[in-house]
């Protein structure tokens, strides 16, 4: 449904405003009577839920009889919108806080990652073995893998020159094509 006067929740959209129809039957602009009379309604009452004056949803009440709701019960209501809103804004802010800490979360383990490659490599200044090991092992943490490899390019033959994982049985590959 798109914002207009055919609804209720429609058109507190469009408005940004509380509409409260007596009697949908006899509301003119009203183009929903045949759900009304399906769902059996005769009244509706539709508060926008506004975030810094934007809609961001409706609450709407129905009553079998036509008759208006109140001005205490449009303003308990709008009071409702207003949690609404604030329970929305909440879910919001948490969704980008967790988007955010997962980034930070991924970043830090990669900048540990690579200082533990750096550690290898000054420890092991003369053999490249515990070094390609360490970036085997750390591809793997990183991605959530279950295996890495690592492999190179010897002739016409791939190697396997470091591994790390569940994969045990890999064994070297031909031909190499370039």
């Amino acid at each position: 449904m798109r914002p207009g006067p055919g609804g209720a929740a429609a058109r507190a959209i469009l408005n940004r405003a509380v509409v409260n129809i007596p009697d949908v039957l006899t509301d003119v602009q009203y183009q929903l009577a045949g759900l009304a009379s399906a769902a059996n309604y005769r009244s509706i009452a539709a508060i926008p839920i506004l975030r810094d004056g934007e809609p961001v949803g409706v609450l709407a009440v129905h009553r079998a009889e036509p008759v208006p709701a109140s001005d205490a019960e449009i303003a308990v209501l709008r009071t409702f919108a207003d949690q609404a809103v604030i329970a929305i804004e909440n879910v919001r802010l948490f969704t980008e806080l967790e988007a955010r800490n997962r980034e930070l979360t991924e970043s830090l383990e990669q900048q540990t990652a690579t200082s533990e490659i750096l550690g290898v490599i000054s420890r092991s200044p003369t053999d490249v073995q515990p070094v390609l090991d360490a970036v085997a092992e750390s591809a793997a943490r990183l991605c959530g893998a279950v295996d890495a490899l690592l492999l190179r390019v010897d002739g016409d033959v791939i190697r396997r020159v470091a591994h790390f994982g569940a994969i045990t049985a890999v064994s070297d590959m031909r031909p190499v094509t370039r």
